[in-house]
């Protein structure tokens, strides 16, 4: 999966999905905008995953973000066996948190992923305070480092801790490769997309402001002038 050329939106759907339908079906035609369209755990095991894409992909054939929320911590074996089902399912990209594994759990993930040609996409910190409690303090440089070795190139970094977002494309202009981050933590979890961008963002992800909206189409194009106007000045 390839993505637009950044600044873009992707909407995370954690809703049920007639409202994911709903609201993708407004969104539809934003072509300039969306980069891809995201799709979370419970969402898919009510439903399941394959019904899922199957549903949203006949509204409108946005590239699919798998959210299993969080998933790819647990043995190389079955992460091997996640992103195969996530694959057979028609996903075009996949979202995995190693912060619960090591390296071989890690590249064995991205190794499923180019193999099953779908998008590895390595969360590298997540948005909630108590995120690191139990983690060494240089976990996530570390993921973002082994990450980029494996050859992965999208990576979650949180949009509500700007500061850490620049630390992560520092070290990737150090090694000499371009990364992209996608951000959530916007809006109820404190962080702003103009904010996000000119620390480091490339993509927002957003869910509650676009899925709450009562007109979703009109807040993306607002959210997308605005980080445009930002992404254009950095």
């Amino acid at each position: 999966m390839v993505f637009k050329n950044p600044p873009g939106i992707i909407p995370s759907l954690d809703v049920d999905i007639e409202r994911a339908k709903e609201v993708l079906g407004c969104i539809c035609e934003l072509r300039k905008e969306i980069a891809a369209i995201k799709i979370g755990s419970i969402l898919c095991w009510e439903v399941g995953l394959k019904n899922v894409v199957n549903e949203l992909k006949e509204i409108c054939n946005f590239p699919i973000i798998f959210d299993a929320q969080k998933a790819g911590t647990d043995i190389p074996e079955i992460v091997r066996k996640q992103v195969e089902v996530a694959a057979k399912s028609g996903v075009d990209a996949f979202i995995a948190a190693p912060q619960g594994s090591g390296s071989a759990t890690l590249a064995a993930f991205v190794e499923a992923c180019f193999e099953h040609k779908i998008t590895p996409i390595v969360v590298v910190e997540m948005t909630h305070p108590e995120c690191n409690s139990f983690l060494s303090k240089d976990a996530p440089n570390k993921i973002l480092e082994k990450s980029i070795e494996l050859g992965v190139v999208n990576f979650v970094a949180p949009a509500n801790k700007p500061e850490r977002l620049k630390i992560y494309k520092n070290i990737a202009k150090k090694r000499r490769k371009e990364i992209r981050i996608l951000s959530p933590g916007i809006g109820p979890q404190g962080g702003g997309p103009d904010s996000a961008v000119k620390a480091g963002s490339d993509f927002i992800i957003i869910g509650r402001s676009i899925y709450q909206a009562i007109d979703p189409k009109k807040q993306v194009i607002q959210i997308y002038t605005l980080i445009k106007d930002v992404y254009n000045t950095k």
